[in-house]
């Protein structure tokens, strides 16, 4: 018999991101992927952002909307709630693809060797949505990774960032690295998790993009640059 497709999670974190969220949740929901849950974790926004939400509210799974501790807690509360086989989170300034449910569950479908996926062609987009950037890069390594290869910006040759909302594992890795993500950290948890990933399983890469990377002048990780290496080194 063949395996039906698997529950996909989705997270989504979002404190004020109200111009762009729409377009978040939007390209989750109009995918009709057959076993979808997707949370969405808001951290008490003021600027329509709840609205917006219940806007979608048939396409999610659970919502809250109230003061939490920072990205990661957020992200922590909603992966507490997952029931997904596969999970990963997509941040409401950034959106997936027509095609990316449809593809993550068929390669976890098909590949059950396959515990954590990516893409070797990240997608980065302007503040309007429209793409700017696409360039292939070479596979992920452990080796790659502990030598400084996905982490740019501190002196050696790196090849670029691991691309966060294109990422997808399997609950049993996530739990294997202890199925929470650090709330110490300000804004690299996600290169701490892909730490710990590494040292569990090496990554399978699409060559096909998997999701849209926004760049804006708000965004957190472009004003805190310096900080995000420093967590990361």
């Amino acid at each position: 018999m063949t395996p039906a497709a698997p529950r996909i999670t989705i997270v989504t974190p979002s404190l004020n991101q109200g111009a762009f969220l729409d377009a978040a949740l939007r390209s989750v929901g109009d995918q009709d992927y057959p076993d979808l849950e997707h949370i969405v974790i808001d951290g008490g926004s003021t600027d329509g952002s709840v609205e917006i939400i219940g806007a979608h509210a048939d396409h999610l799974a659970w919502s809250v909307s109230e003061p939490d501790g920072g990205q990661y807690h957020a992200l922590n509360k909603g992966f507490a709630r997952a029931t997904g086989e596969v999970m990963g989170w997509l941040n409401a300034d950034d959106a997936h693809l027509p095609w990316t449910l449809a593809l993550v569950g068929e390669i976890f479908r098909q590949l059950p060797e396959v515990e954590w996926l990516t893409t070797l062609a990240p997608l980065i987009c302007n503040e309007d949505g429209l793409p700017i950037r696409c360039r292939r890069r070479a596979p992920f390594s452990r080796r790659a990774f502990l030598a400084g290869d996905n982490l740019p910006g501190q002196g050696w040759h790196a090849q670029g960032w691991i691309q966060q909302e294109a990422n997808f594992w399997r609950r049993s890795l996530w739990e294997r690295v202890g199925g929470r993500l650090d709330e110490s950290l300000s804004l690299a948890g996600d290169f701490d998790l892909w730490a710990r990933f590494f040292a569990e399983a090496e990554p399978h890469a699409t060559e096909v993009p998997l999701a849209r990377f926004r760049r804006h002048a708000g965004q957190r990780t472009a004003a805190g640059a310096s900080e995000y290496h420093a967590e990361a080194l």
